[in-house]
């Protein structure tokens, strides 16, 4: 009887968190294509606090500069994984990691390659 009862709290744990990541999908895909189709000032208001200031570190001139030297994505959303705060966006030439904010989804890191099994290698990131 403890195994079916444990099982079931299980499932209902899995839908309920699962329901709650598929609430976020619409906004971490659409905070992804205005990056992917923006130029370089309009990426910069999307990503994280972190990554700006990382970019400025990098480019003094500040973080839009910083960006048109890089080669990002501007392909569509091909897919989109969300766990609670963080998520992960797939275009069809890129991949985005962002992260949930006071002010909405940001983006976290871009310009990202896997490298391996467990790591992606970005060109914008801040920790």
């Amino acid at each position: 009887m403890r195994v079916g009862t444990a099982a079931a709290v299980l499932a209902a744990a899995v839908l309920l968190l699962t329901g709650c990541s598929d609430v976020h999908l619409p906004a971490v895909e659409e905070v992804a294509g205005d990056f992917a189709a923006g130029d370089p000032a309009v990426r910069c208001q999307l990503l994280t606090r972190a990554a700006v200031e990382s970019l400025e570190h990098e480019e003094p001139a500040g973080c839009a500069t910083a960006l048109q030297d890089l080669q990002l994505g501007t392909g569509g959303v091909e897919s989109a994984q969300v766990w609670g705060t963080e998520a992960q966006v797939r275009l069809t030439d890129d991949t985005l990691f962002l992260t949930a904010t006071t002010d909405g989804w940001r983006v976290a890191a871009a310009g990202c390659a896997h490298s391996d099994e467990d790591r992606y290698d970005c060109l914008v990131e801040g920790s």
